[in-house]
């Protein structure tokens, strides 16, 4: 068991360590960067030069930005919300909350005239024409 525990530990120390993250080479070539330098490319230091208190001063600034930005935010919200209970029209009354003026008798309904059970190619544009009997040409096949 102790065997085991050792052999965790190692292998957990081991990855900790190889994934540290290691300034690579950088190379301008142009107008480009790349990791790889290319012909007459020139090498740029990629290190950051900042000091401790100007690393603190710019998280600070980071931190006063988000907090305005979650402000904004939120006033924006709010502002929505206002803008939205004002615009929006009154909701129609329930059938028994107000008197209805319509009777159910003065709404008519249009009906939809039924599909022919088969289907019947047209050309665009040419009018369809009826017999004597009232009935339709049939299409040619």
């Amino acid at each position: 068991m102790p065997n085991r525990t050792l052999k965790a530990i190692f292998l957990i120390a081991t990855c900790c360590f190889s994934t540290w993250a290691l300034a690579q080479n950088a190379y301008k070539c142009g107008d480009t960067y790349n990791q790889t330098p290319c012909p007459g490319a020139v090498a740029i230091d990629a290190t950051d030069k900042r000091s401790s208190e100007q690393k603190t001063q710019a998280d600070d600034a980071t931190r006063r930005n988000s907090e305005a930005a979650r402000a904004m935010e939120k006033a924006r919200l709010e502002q929505e919300k206002k803008d939205l209970a004002v615009n929006t029209p009154p909701a129609k009354p329930a059938s028994g909350d107000a008197l209805d003026t319509t009777s159910p008798r003065q709404v008519s309904k249009k009906k939809k005239k039924k599909a022919p059970p088969y289907f019947t190619a047209q050309v665009p544009g040419q009018k369809k024409k009826k017999h004597a009997t009232g009935k339709k040409d049939p299409e040619p096949r």
